[in-house]
């Protein structure tokens, strides 16, 4: 069972930042792609729009 965090929420996209070698690495942040939401969250946030992602790619 997966926890109901923001890192798991298929509307979370995770920021990432270009390192050196041409790596990405995750930072601590990203932005919710439910509209209007307005909310930058960490993925250990909750908020009540979170939903599974693997309910959102129909599995």
């Amino acid at each position: 069972m997966e926890k109901e965090v923001c890192g798991t929420c298929a509307h979370y996209r995770q920021h990432y930042v270009l390192g050196e070698g041409g790596k990405f690495w995750p930072l601590w942040y990203g932005h919710c792609h439910v509209p209007r939401c307005g909310k930058h969250p960490g993925p250990d946030h909750t908020c009540p729009h979170w939903k599974s992602r693997e309910t959102e790619s129909g599995k």
